[in-house]
């Protein structure tokens, strides 16, 4: 059984105070549900079956905490508000715990806190990291593209352009800019060839009166949910109100961003 600080003044603090009561409890059951993950939360399915409620719920209250400052984007997903300043790995570790597990509950009155502790990921941890995120990512941008021709050269591909260009909603956007802009008496380029030439920077007159590159982006987001909603067989999450860059950031989770 894990163990997880939560303060007492969090009955006082404006954050917890201004969600409706249901929310409350759902950010408590966010910080349990990232105490088993490392801090972390896992994959919106996984969210939402240890929530007891549907994807899109889960979608919905993610977004309500992230815009009410409880929950972080990261990036490999989202993460309780500073999880590792208030989390201390001497909780699980030190003499007294011990002893109280032994059912010594004499513990010292001047052991005092130990400061919150830092683990620096090995080189190979971040590698496997990075792997993960990039096989997740790669999930979808094979899901979006039309012209599923030379997948394992296509995941090549990726990889590198990946390193490249971190940012999958960037690539994702070029994807639909590249599929609304297509004549249609042009053939499909295969996905490798368009990840080796960087052609999510293509800019093709046919999305030119998009406004800049912020609403060029949000725009091809939507549309490529709407695609990805059919391939997963999904009904699109509806949106909480007060939108945001946040909203579409929960709702991506649902598509591989853990």
């Amino acid at each position: 059984m894990r163990w997880f600080r939560l303060y007492d003044d969090t009955i006082n603090d404006p954050k917890i105070l201004k969600l409706p009561e249901a929310t409350r409890w759902h950010w408590v059951a966010m910080l349990c549900i990232a105490s088993k993950n490392e801090g972390h939360l896992p994959p919106l399915d996984d969210v939402a079956i240890q929530l007891r409620t549907s994807p899109a719920k889960a979608t919905e209250i993610i977004a309500t905490l992230v815009k009410a400052g409880l929950l972080d984007k990261t990036e490999t997903g989202f993460a309780p508000h500073n999880w590792n300043g208030r989390q201390y790995k001497s909780d699980v570790s030190t003499e007294r715990v011990k002893r109280f597990r032994n059912g010594k509950r004499n513990v010292s009155s001047n052991v005092s806190e130990t400061p919150p502790e830092t683990e620096a990921e090995t080189e190979a941890e971040k590698k496997e990291t990075r792997d993960a995120l990039s096989s997740r990512d790669f999930d979808a941008f094979w899901l979006a593209w039309p012209n599923k021709v030379g997948k394992p050269a296509a995941l090549k591909a990726f990889l590198s352009a990946h390193k490249r260009q971190p940012d999958i909603l960037v690539i994702l956007a070029g994807v639909e800019n590249y599929i609304r802009a297509k004549p249609p008496d042009r053939p499909w380029l295969n996905p490798a060839t368009f990840l080796n030439q960087n052609r999510w920077e293509d800019r093709p007159a046919a999305v030119g009166a998009t406004n800049g590159k912020s609403g060029e982006i949000s725009s091809a987001c939507d549309n490529l949910i709407d695609r990805l909603n059919e391939g997963f067989g999904r009904t699109a999450p509806e949106e909480p109100s007060g939108g945001g860059t946040n909203e579409i950031d929960a709702r991506l989770l649902a598509y591989g961003r853990g």
